[in-house]
């Protein structure tokens, strides 16, 4: 009992580090004045507080360091969601397939660009965030989906890549050419008149 009495004593009496202390020897430690440089750090050996003899608990050491996200600025979602949404994605492969489909139906040359072009320019003038990232990639996906299945014997004839980058090409630039029109006019429509 008297033993136990004598711990609580010795750490009672010990003062915790203040945060201007905690925040300069983590500095110094950052900085690495030390191990690099051969530069004394600012606080010497002398000057640093005698450290008591009474063994201390992991809690306790854990608790005067300081936590590694605190260094680290790092973002509460993956930065990748905040540029390019999978669902808007897939949303637009769907929409993007429907109007190369519905215009490859209707107009029977060069509808299927011109179906992709008009769904895009819709989609640019109804909604209101930007989705440049997420329709690129569609226009692309659904132009190269299209051209395969449209050539495939010159594909397997070994003309492969050829007729990807001109299906991924022709999707990408009428997509992004309708979508950045239908966002133009969608900004002239909200936009007030001086």
């Amino acid at each position: 009992m008297g033993n136990r009495s004598d711990e609580l004593t010795e750490t009672s009496e010990r003062s915790p580090h203040s945060t201007d202390e905690l925040l300069s020897e983590t500095e110094q430690l950052l900085s690495g004045a030390d191990a690099d440089t051969g530069e004394p750090s600012a606080r010497s050996a002398t000057e640093r507080e005698p450290e008591s003899t009474a063994p201390e608990s992991s809690s306790s050491r854990s608790s005067r360091l300081p936590s590694v996200s605190s260094f680290l600025s790092l973002p509460s979602a993956p930065s990748l969601y905040r540029y390019f949404s999978p669902k808007a994605f897939l949303a637009l492969v769907l929409v993007v397939g429907a109007g190369l489909l519905a215009g490859g139906l209707a107009i029977p040359f060069a509808g299927r660009i011109v179906g992709m072009f008009a769904v895009a320019f819709i989609v640019g003038l109804v909604t209101s965030k930007r989705r440049y990232l997420e329709m690129t990639a569609a226009g692309a996906s659904v132009g190269s989906v299209a051209a395969l299945a449209n050539y495939a014997v010159l594909a397997v004839a070994g003309s492969g890549q050829a007729v990807l980058a001109v299906g991924a090409s022709a999707g990408l630039a009428a997509c992004v050419g309708g979508y950045y029109f239908g966002r133009d006019l969608r900004d002239g429509l909200f936009r007030d008149v001086e």
